[in-house]
């Protein structure tokens, strides 16, 4: 399976006030691909059982018309479906939104090359979207030395301008970064194979007390576009330098409908969907 990102238009070098982000846009004629792989990774990421992920794709793409045994149904709906909901009982909009605008963030910052570059590590929600913690962390490995950033992911379906969305995020790291680096510092408990890595895990709060140069922020928002400055005032809420702030702007047109392909495709290799 190829890359979500490969699908994307992606540019990385461009920069707001000194801070380097990363612009993606989905181009419409591929919003049914990239619902699909989307869905798809997620699966990937969430079902760890072969077997039971083969059925969700058998019947995801449609080539099993037989009926998915019931005890499966239920555990792939159990594993897939926590901010989508069911047909019967859909999740709101908001969480649905949430949940695929950081999904989308998530594959690509995994796949794509920015700020210190590839990632060694990309933490994101053990679970739903809405529980509480950071949106996601990512480690960073250039020759010996560490350094991460703190993400925060916003979709923006307002009238008003995405900067406000940003903005949000921001006031949100800003009070709550400490709380949110406490809780991933304790993957380091899981981490037997390198133990530089691990020690670096248990000092995350420490480095962004400390304003430390391997700490970072970086902030993630979807939107159906976003004219003028979008990062320019990130740097205002937080006591870095501008290069250890990220970035991250997907552009998506109908980020509503593409949300809802996502959905459909979860749906569909839940044997809950019959829209093919």
């Amino acid at each position: 399976m190829f890359a979500l990102s490969d699908l994307l238009t992606i540019a990385v070098d461009a920069t707001e006030n000194g801070i380097p982000y990363l612009h993606a846009s989905l181009d419409l004629d591929r919003y049914d691909d990239v619902a699909q792989l989307l869905a798809e990774t997620i699966a990937v990421r969430r079902i760890r059982n072969r077997r039971l992920l083969r059925v969700w794709r058998d019947h995801a793409l449609g080539g099993d018309d037989n009926p998915i045994d019931a005890r499966d149904e239920r555990v792939l709906q159990e594993s897939l479906l926590e901010n989508v909901g069911t047909p019967d009982a859909p999740a709101s909009d908001e969480h649905l939104h949430g949940f695929v605008a950081e999904s989308l963030w998530l594959e690509i910052v995994e796949h794509v090359p920015m700020g210190p570059g590839t990632p060694v590590r990309v933490e994101g929600h053990d679970w739903s979207s809405t529980d509480p913690g950071g949106d996601g962390l990512t480690i960073y490995r250039q020759a010996e030395d560490l350094s991460f950033r703190l993400w925060e992911s916003k979709y923006h379906g307002a009238d008003t301008p995405v900067r406000d969305s940003v903005n949000l995020a921001c006031r949100q790291i800003n009070e709550r970064a400490l709380k949110y680096l406490a809780r991933f510092s304790l993957v380091e408990q899981q981490i037997t194979d390198d133990r530089v890595l691990a020690l670096f895990y248990s000092r995350l709060p420490e480095l962004w007390a400390n304003r430390d140069p391997a700490a970072g922020v970086g902030i993630a928002v979807s939107a159906a576009d976003a004219d003028g400055s979008v990062f320019d005032r990130v740097s205002n809420y937080f006591e870095l330098d501008a290069a250890q702030h990220q970035g991250h702007l997907s552009v998506t047109g109908d980020f509503p409908g593409f949300a809802s392909k996502v959905k459909e495709s979860l749906w569909s290799g839940c044997g809950s969907w019959n829209a093919h």
